[in-house]
């Protein structure tokens, strides 16, 4: 009696070495995430134009739907843009997120602060993130102080003037 084991072709093939090197596989991703880029782009002119509508609703005071729209506008079009290439876009808009949140938080309202990241979000996207990285990291950096003041409890806030 002879017993035959059969060959299994699944194992062979995951066994063999093959496929596309890792260097090519790379560019390959590189080409067709910049082939997103222009869609990317005018996806996130909209989400800014539909962010600076629903902050000019505000008319400078708390209102609690605007600011729970204004968090919705922002955190739906994180990771968005750093997976175009435009990484400092996200940190803005999750600097944005993060301060409405403060603002629902405290039940208030800061009209510069919320234009002061709408604008740096226009700015942003109008150099395409910015190809002068120190413009770029004051940019985001101020945006990281203003949107700070509001995460501090309010003593220390009410301290620091």
């Amino acid at each position: 009696m002879k017993i035959h084991v059969p060959v299994v072709r699944l194992a062979k093939l995951l066994r063999t070495p093959g496929g596309t090197p890792v260097a090519d596989a790379i560019k390959r991703v590189g080409v067709g995430l910049e082939s997103l880029r222009a869609e990317c782009l005018d996806e996130l002119r909209v989400t800014l134009d539909q962010a600076e509508l629903c902050a000019a609703r505000a008319n400078g005071e708390y209102d609690a739907v605007v600011a729970d729209e204004l968090y919705a506008i922002a955190s739906a079009a994180i990771g968005v843009p750093t997976a175009c290439g435009l990484a400092p876009i996200d940190t803005a808009l999750i600097s944005l997120a993060d301060l409405t949140d403060y603002l629902r938080t405290r039940t208030t309202w800061d009209a510069n602060a919320v234009a002061v990241h709408l604008r740096a979000f226009r700015l942003l996207l109008h150099t395409e993130a910015g190809k002068d990285a120190n413009g770029t990291k004051a940019i985001l950096e101020g945006l990281r102080r203003v949107s700070q003041r509001y995460a501090k409890p309010e003593a220390t806030r009410a301290a620091a003037g």
